[in-house]
């Protein structure tokens, strides 16, 4: 379905944003397009973007962590809290485990062409890790979220495109698996985040599938430019 995989190494966060390829973003905003859903204004997907950033430096990349804006106060307390919850995952076994990885890659930029419509696609998961043998790939994917416990959270897996972005990761990379791991943005007084780990099943990759499908030959159709 993909072919003519590229890896693009030492690419920034804003090179990737900057490489004409579409994008899981690109799909969820297509998708809200077609819903009719109003787009989030800009103030607010700023400071959600900075605090994406702060959270996946923290966790995985903790050499950049550096403030975006020095002098905002609101910038520190995201700062703040990133850092809280970057700890939080590692004092669970099994994302520690999986961060410390000598076969993990973080936050690495690939393209891709998709078969069908001929776009250029872009991806970059957030740990990329080949087995021993290189037999088997998974995709690590760290989320934040305000569920207040597991099965709340696998509730948010279709909600919020998880399936579809898993699935989209997956077939552009040649992985098999794809993992969440989940941590709660406020926790109950006096509690730690809990930390969640949750592996796509094959009955959400299919799922998936058919979206980022669905959405691929909408942006080829709306935008033939693009496509090969």
């Amino acid at each position: 379905m993909f072919q003519n995989l590229q890896h693009h190494p030492g690419t920034t966060q804003a090179g990737h944003r900057a490489l004409a390829a579409v994008s899981n973003t690109d799909l969820s905003n297509l998708a809200d397009e077609l819903l009719g859903c109003p787009r989030v204004v800009n103030q607010y997907r700023s400071a959600a973007l900075n605090f994406g950033a702060y959270f996946h430096s923290a966790t995985l990349e903790p050499d950049t962590f550096s403030p975006i804006n020095p002098d905002d106060a609101r910038d520190e307390q995201q700062r703040q809290q990133a850092a809280q919850l970057a700890t939080a995952i590692r004092r669970r076994r099994y994302p520690r485990h999986v961060i410390y990885s000598s076969r993990g890659q973080a936050e690495q930029t690939y393209t891709a062409t998709h078969e069908p419509t001929g776009l250029l696609v872009k991806v970059r998961p957030d740990l990329l890790i080949d087995s021993p043998k290189r037999l088997r790939r998974t995709v690590v994917d760290f989320k934040t979220t305000s569920c207040k416990d597991l099965g709340q959270f696998l509730q948010t897996v279709e909600k919020y495109g998880y399936d579809r972005q898993g699935a989209f990761y997956a077939d552009v990379l040649g992985a098999q698996r794809v993992v969440l791991i989940a941590v709660q943005k406020r926790a109950p007084k006096g509690q730690e985040p809990a930390v969640w780990v949750h592996e796509l099943t094959a009955e959400q990759l299919q799922q998936g599938r058919k979206k980022y499908g669905k959405l691929l030959r909408c942006a080829a159709e709306q935008s033939p430019a693009l496509a090969a």
